[in-house]
């Protein structure tokens, strides 16, 4: 596509980062591409990448917009049967005992302060099931560290902390 990557003339967001606009699953994309219309109008012959992201970053959409045609039509396929191909894992609500960590986020307060941690956590039956690491200590080991792999203790109440 030609996008620019680490240039400070031609920054890769034309709108900034909200999470929200006013509210979960709200459109604020539709800022992205009012933005990226006015700058691609100014600027004939360019393009432009616009993504988003919805629900708790379930769903994920990206377009791209020029002002020329494109040189070949839109072609569109029914890709469901080869995505029912993939293998899939069972998903847990309530289970607790020693897992392994699969993936993380940790979100941070207005002080860039990790506040706790989500975990995806593979069992040792090849399942999955989600906790959070609640307390701001073991939160903040998920920032300093890669703990991808590392062992996991999730308790009853869906909570979770390193071994």
């Amino acid at each position: 596509l030609g996008l620019p990557v680490g240039d400070p003339e031609r920054p890769l967001t034309v709108t900034g980062g909200l999470t929200f606009a006013g509210g979960p699953w709200n459109n604020y994309v539709t800022h992205s591409i009012a933005t990226m219309a006015e700058q691609l109008t100014a600027q004939p012959g360019q393009r432009g990448l616009i993504t988003a992201n919805g629900g708790y970053l379930s769903k994920h959409s990206f377009g791209v917009y020029g002002t020329e045609p494109p040189a070949h039509e839109f072609r569109w396929e029914d890709v469901q049967s080869e995505v029912d191909k993939e293998p899939t894992r069972t998903a847990l609500v309530d289970w607790s005992g020693l897992g392994t960590v699969e993936s993380w986020t940790t979100p941070v307060d207005r002080d860039g302060q990790p506040e706790k941690a989500f975990l995806a956590v593979r069992t040792p039956e090849d399942a999955r099931v989600l906790a959070v690491i609640s307390d701001q200590a073991g939160a903040e080991a998920t920032v300093n560290e890669d703990i991808a792999g590392a062992r996991v203790r999730v308790h009853n109440d869906g909570t979770a902390s390193l071994e």
